[in-house]
């Protein structure tokens, strides 16, 4: 058998169809990007819901989603935060071509080494790469390592930018598949997140919740 990772997602990879279109390739709805797709086009074994020990936030200008802001995580651990997350089963080739494609790389013409011994051992690795050049390991599910990705830059870097509609949407939509939560849950769990709160208002964020 292949070597298998667990990726864990906290944004708009939360929604499976979204994120199948790294491994297939295609474009996802409501974004303004054909992908790839991985060179193994196998999908996920398995997928589940993981809770994330880190702070999620919204921040820079992505054009594919209406240059409005995107998530990431801040690297430090605490175990008293609550981020939601769905994390997938896939080979370690998989993996790193997603890494690729969430960078903005091709992988035919572009080379990332992870080592990922390396990454297990010290907690986490920086890649030259764009916006996602952090990954972190966060533990083991049924013998196999859980990853993820975020930025780099300092707290101190970070300008708050709030994620437009499709966006968002495409985040709820992620969290109703992997979570049986109530309408008002989701609501009272996003407008308390770093980059909606206080810059999207309660009434905009049920409506957007209601009608995904």
């Amino acid at each position: 058998m292949k070597d298998l990772v667990w990726y864990a997602s906290y944004g708009s990879n939360m929604l499976k169809n979204r994120f199948l279109c790294y491994i297939r390739g295609g474009t996802p709805e409501s974004a303004d990007k054909n992908y790839l797709g991985c060179s193994d086009k196998t999908e996920p074994i398995e997928d589940k819901p993981i809770i994330l020990p880190y702070s999620i936030y919204f921040s820079k200008q992505s054009y594919i989603w209406e240059n409005k802001g995107v998530a990431f995580i801040k690297p430090l651990r605490d175990e008293n935060l609550r981020t939601l997350g769905r994390m997938y089963l896939i080979s370690k080739d998989q993996f790193i071509e997603l890494v690729h494609q969430e960078n903005a790389l091709d992988p035919r013409n572009t080379f990332i080494d992870i080592d990922f011994a390396y990454l297990i051992l010290n907690g986490e690795t920086k890649i030259p790469a764009n916006w996602y050049s952090r990954i972190i390991y966060i533990g083991d599910k049924k013998g196999h390592p859980i990853f993820t990705f975020t930025s780099t830059w300092d707290d101190s870097e970070i300008i708050l930018l709030p994620p437009g509609e499709k966006y968002l949407r495409t985040i709820i939509k992620g969290i109703k598949e992997t979570y049986n939560m109530a309408n008002e849950e989701i609501i009272q769990y996003l407008i308390a997140l770093p980059g909606i709160k206080g810059l999207i208002g309660k009434q905009d964020i049920d409506t957007i919740v209601k009608s995904a």
